[in-house]
């Protein structure tokens, strides 16, 4: 794998403004915001959700999504393709735990409070000012 591509993708995930998660809903694309929590180098990207969300069904229907990730502001844009999973390890949702989320969860054991990580597999993103679309495959 390009390092420096990779590198490049996550430096546009990191300075996004907007990201969105992208799911099947009943045969129609459904996106919302959603906040990176977490990523690694194997192409793994973390949020926090509610068990009790739309999209947590919607992934067990069909775990395919996408997350996009746009950088107005530095003229980049990214998609990372991938299957998405509803993960439940106490030890990790206490360590990727924020206290900000109070308003939406009791704490890191509330059992509403889930994890989701979006496994990805493939990933584009383009830049603007080269008016060029970069390629990462992910091993796994």
């Amino acid at each position: 794998m390009d390092e420096e591509a990779e590198g490049k993708l996550w430096e546009i995930v990191e300075e996004s403004e907007i990201g969105l998660l992208i799911t099947n809903a009943e045969g129609y694309p459904r996106m919302r915001p959603m906040t990176v929590i977490a990523y690694d180098e194997d192409g793994n990207v973390w949020f926090a959700t509610s068990r009790s969300s739309h999209k947590v069904e919607e992934i067990a229907r069909n775990p395919r999504a996408t997350a996009c990730f746009l950088n107005l502001e530095g003229g980049a844009h990214a998609q990372i393709f991938g299957e998405a999973e509803i993960v439940d390890d106490p030890d990790l949702k206490k360590e990727l735990w924020d206290e900000e989320w109070g308003e939406y969860w009791e704490g890191p054991s509330d059992p509403d409070y889930a994890l989701l990580a979006l496994h990805g597999k493939r990933a584009e993103y383009y830049l603007l000012d080269e008016d060029e679309l970069w390629v990462v495959e992910f091993e796994g």
